[in-house]
């Protein structure tokens, strides 16, 4: 999974690259933002990396690779858009994060991802704000990623993972199991970010659950961030979405 460049090295993961999904505001009709999405070369997935890092005990090495590589691709992103990086509770403890994220000139957020963690959530909520970013709370209406979660770290963002979303696209009546997670955003005053548009009709789902935020295929693709100018003229051609330097 990762191979040691020597003593003293942090490790180097396999071949690996990053790709920015649009974020869109729903009421504005525009895109303010993307999350960075890794990609690996050799074709698996970032979670199947991940968890073979994390076997080893190297998921936060990994991680903080992955950042990296994402803050550096960011510089060709179009002016105007936030970028969200995604973290396991222990990688916000790395003492190379914050010099790695000092190299974003934009504004930025770290998403917590679901998975128990031992790190106190007031205490990444601590950090985060020392660093001067934005904290998420991804994946919500999973397991880990509840009610309870929400209410400790006191993000600036929660979104609401795909597949509790596509449920109650089913389902309307689904929507009573993501509630506590939602009232718990409301508490916060959390926007949320719905996850996992990717038809014209999921928009008034999640304009129902109170969305201020969108993403999903209908949005935009991930996409390597030189092309994403290009992305982005597609997408205000195809559903009129509006977005920086357009």
């Amino acid at each position: 999974m990762i191979s040691r460049g020597g003593p003293g090295s942090e490790g180097v993961p396999v071949a690996h690259s990053a790709v920015f999904q649009p974020i869109v505001d729903l009421a504005e009709w525009r895109v303010v933002g993307c999350e960075a999405l890794a990609r690996f070369a050799d074709g698996r997935s970032p979670v199947q990396h991940l968890d073979d890092a994390a076997r080893c005990g190297e998921q936060t090495v990994l991680e903080i690779a992955l950042i990296r590589t994402a803050v550096v691709a960011a510089a060709a992103l179009p002016d105007g858009l936030f970028v969200t990086v995604n973290a396991a509770g222990a990688t916000f403890r790395h003492p190379a994060l914050p010099d790695v994220l000092a190299g974003l000139r934009r504004p930025w957020g770290l998403e917590l991802t679901e998975g128990p963690t031992d790190v106190d959530l007031a205490e990444i909520r601590a950090l985060v704000t020392d660093l001067g970013g934005m904290l998420l709370v991804d994946d919500a209406g999973t397991a880990d990623a509840d009610a309870a979660r929400i209410l400790a770290a006191r993000p600036d963002v929660v979104k609401v993972d795909r597949a509790p979303f596509w449920e109650i696209v089913a389902d309307a009546d689904a929507r009573a199991r993501l509630e506590p997670a939602l009232a718990a955003a409301r508490e916060v005053g959390a926007p949320l970010v719905v996850e996992g548009i990717s038809q014209p009709e999921h928009l008034d789902v999640a304009r129902g659950l109170g969305a201020r935020l969108g993403q999903g295929f209908h949005l935009g693709m991930p996409t390597p961030a030189p092309e994403l100018g290009r992305e982005l003229s597609e997408l205000r051609r195809r559903i009129g979405v509006d977005a920086p330097g357009l």
